[in-house]
């Protein structure tokens, strides 16, 4: 353990693992804030806050703030061209769900642009094949030693997706 010593005051730092998402918010926040986004946390949870049907036809654009202020802000949301009238009369809910979000009245005024939204990000998750059935047997065959259950199933589980993903990639040729 190191120590690191501000104002006199020793604070002990301690080592280990973190999960990524405990570092996300360090990595994302500095682009969102040339948006406008005092925080990651709209664009980030987008779909929390306005529920995932409405998330699929609209997204954050961008926040901006008036100068010194940290509420009245206004919200710029770009919308897919068919869905814009129904977002625009949504607009009050949508503010009120922003605002709930942050805690306070940040957002006081909401502007629409028709436009085309950002891709999601792709699935990095391999297809899987269906496995045969000698192989879900030879897989059973293997667990059933473990007297735990849950355990074998949960082992059952993952041989089997590890089979379908070697085999997968074996016929992908990676």
């Amino acid at each position: 353990m190191a120590e690191d010593k501000t104002e006199g005051v020793a604070k002990v730092r301690r080592g280990g693992l973190r999960a990524l998402s405990y570092l996300a918010p360090g990595l994302t926040d500095p682009l969102f804030r040339k948006r406008g986004f005092v925080e990651g946390r709209i664009p980030r949870d987008w779909a929390q806050i306005v529920g995932a049907d409405l998330a699929q036809c609209c997204a954050p654009e961008s926040l901006s703030f008036p100068r010194g202020r940290r509420d009245g802000a206004t919200l710029k949301i770009v919308a897919l061209p068919g869905s814009a009238l129904e977002i625009q009369h949504l607009a009050p809910q949508i503010i009120e769900r922003v605002n709930g979000h942050f805690g306070w009245a940040a957002v006081a005024r909401m502007t629409i642009r028709q436009g085309v939204l950002p891709r999601p990000p792709k699935s990095r998750r391999p297809t899987l094949r269906p496995l045969a059935e000698r192989e879900k047997t030879a897989i059973r065959e293997r667990v059933v030693g473990v007297h735990d259950p849950d355990l074998r199933d949960r082992l059952r589980a993952l041989g089997e997706a590890v089979t379908a993903r070697a085999a997968a990639r074996s016929s992908d040729g990676t």
